[in-house]
């Protein structure tokens, strides 16, 4: 019985956060223990998945397009304190505002952070433990603190993939994938 109203308040918590995203798209899995501020600036597509104690502030504005996969822990901001000009120390009142994108079919690891004003390149992965300070070209394999380009994906694989919907989160939800541990 106590299992029962356990899912029952997790389901209403769901559904009460949902309602006040910006745009939700389908089949969007996150976790009720994730926090998001300003979630009516946050637009999600399709078949996204964010993974536990995601931490979203989205001032700025944030847009993960479809076919995202978040790890654990992931910290985005989009507002940074005025430093450079500043009336006051160590800041002063003025908040810079900028929006993150995370484009689509992007992989993110444990533990990242996506700093004010970055865009994720579609296709690219982002390793464990990075922090990404400056946009990241379409396709690529980043990591590092601060995130730098490790390698980039086979372009052409890629494409044939992403033409034939070979979305993993898609076809996960439609009981498709078989786990195969290398």
């Amino acid at each position: 019985m106590l299992n029962v109203i356990r899912r029952q308040i997790k389901s209403y918590k769901m559904n009460k956060l949902r309602a006040r995203f910006g745009k939700l798209g389908e089949n969007v899995v996150f976790h009720t223990d994730s926090k998001f501020g300003n979630p009516e600036k946050i637009t999600v597509g399709s078949h996204v998945y964010i993974g536990p104690e995601a931490y979203i502030s989205a001032r700025g504005g944030v847009t993960i397009q479809d076919g995202v996969i978040i790890g654990p822990r992931l910290s985005v901001l989009t507002s940074n304190h005025r430093y450079d000009g500043a009336e006051m120390l160590p800041y002063d009142g003025g908040v810079y505002l900028k929006p993150v994108t995370i484009e689509k079919n992007v992989w993110i690891g444990a533990h990242v952070l996506l700093c004010p004003g970055v865009t994720v390149g579609e296709g690219s992965v982002v390793a464990m433990g990075s922090v990404v300070t400056k946009d990241v070209p379409p396709y690529s394999i980043i990591g590092g603190n601060p995130a730098k380009v490790i390698k980039t994906r086979d372009i052409e694989k890629y494409k044939e993939l992403d033409a034939n919907g070979q979305l993993y989160m898609k076809l996960k939800q439609e009981n498709k994938v078989e786990i195969n541990y290398l």
